[in-house]
């Protein structure tokens, strides 16, 4: 089933809106020029009273011994997902391109990059939930009745994975290939990858199944 033109015109507001909020978030932090230097700082005071004691124990042993390269990796990060998910949002109010068509191969690409942007955002997000102390799931607390009752961290993580789903439908539609084989490559990988790590020489795949036999 192809994704109507409404469908993506809407997916395409939504992602546009999504994508402005990561690049200013990103754009700021690279322009205050001192945000990879001052996040151990702002780790530090935010975990204060952190009802999340196995995230505050991620952050203290993994994320603050390398604060400052995490930093330029979060400014790196938010800045591809804004620009990755504006892009992307040419390519969805666009005509879907075919092989064969000008520009194909980048427009394939810029899709491919629009869906590891929205896994990025969804990640991104959920670590910021938790980083406020915020439970697994939003639940009610009239203890906070000044608060917003769900954060934008906490909606922004299942609206991601929504544009992840809506992208890479676009993406069957532009390869013209059934999901069935991106799975069956995929499972390939992995076990190329699982067989290379053990040592084990590389099968090729089977003629009759219609796949390509390098991997």
């Amino acid at each position: 089933m192809m994704l109507s033109r409404d469908a993506r015109w809407v997916a395409a507001a939504v992602q546009a809106v999504i994508a402005w909020e990561w690049l200013v978030s990103g754009a700021n932090k690279v322009l205050a020029g001192n945000f990879p230097q001052g996040l151990a700082d702002t780790l530090n005071e935010g975990i204060q009273d952190n009802p999340n004691g196995w995230y505050v124990s991620l952050l203290q042993q993994i994320v603050l011994p390398h604060s400052v390269a995490f930093g330029y990796v979060i400014e790196a990060a938010e800045l591809f997902i804004g620009i990755a998910l504006f892009i992307g949002v040419v390519v969805l109010i666009g005509p879907v391109r075919r092989r064969g068509t000008p520009q194909y191969r980048l427009a394939v690409g810029e899709v491919a990059a629009a869906m590891v942007a929205a896994l990025l955002c969804a990640f991104l997000c959920v670590n910021f939930h938790f980083f406020m102390g915020d439970g697994i799931f939003p639940w009610f607390n009239p203890a906070n009745a000044f608060d917003e009752g769900i954060t934008l961290d906490t909606l922004m993580p299942p609206v991601a994975i929504v544009l992840f789903f809506v992208n890479a439908r676009l993406l069957v539609e532009m390869t013209e290939m059934p999901v069935g084989q991106y799975v069956q490559r995929g499972i390939r990988r992995v076990q190329a990858l699982a067989d290379h790590s053990q040592g084990k020489p590389q099968a090729t795949a089977s003629v009759t199944d219609g796949a390509s036999p390098t991997i």
